[in-house]
């Protein structure tokens, strides 16, 4: 099972407040061109197991470089801080759903994320 590197970012912009999650994605392993799965999720990782589920909406893979990265975004889409980082372990990764074991700080467990439609995406945390 590959091993990848996830983050939590808070994401301010002038209509307020959002966490972008990043997860390695398989197909581009560790390289430094690498992209990242991205997705938008509303509540922070120290509340998804007491949640059970939530939703996530898929964002354009972000560049590898935002694992590290605190500060002001260009183009007036506000600023980003990292509150919360860790590994991911790939249990299943297809079109439409994946399964990862998490460990984050503030989380750690396994969640299911899948497609609804689009980029609607639910996340499930099942154990």
């Amino acid at each position: 099972m590959l091993r990848v590197p996830t983050a939590l970012l808070l994401h301010t912009t002038p209509a307020g407040q959002h966490h972008d999650w990043l997860v390695g994605m398989p197909c581009h392993g560790m390289e430094p061109h690498a992209r990242l799965w991205t997705a938008r999720v509303t509540p922070p990782s120290g509340c998804w197991r007491e949640l059970g589920c939530f939703g996530l909406t898929l964002l354009d893979p972000h560049r590898w470089a935002y694992l590290d990265y605190q500060g002001p975004i260009g183009g007036g889409r506000g600023s980003v801080v990292r509150v919360d980082r860790g590994v991911a372990v790939i249990h299943l990764w297809r079109v439409g759903r994946v399964v990862w074991d998490i460990k984050l700080r503030h989380f750690e467990g396994l969640i299911e994320a899948t497609q609804i439609s689009g980029q609607t995406w639910r996340a499930r945390v099942m154990g």
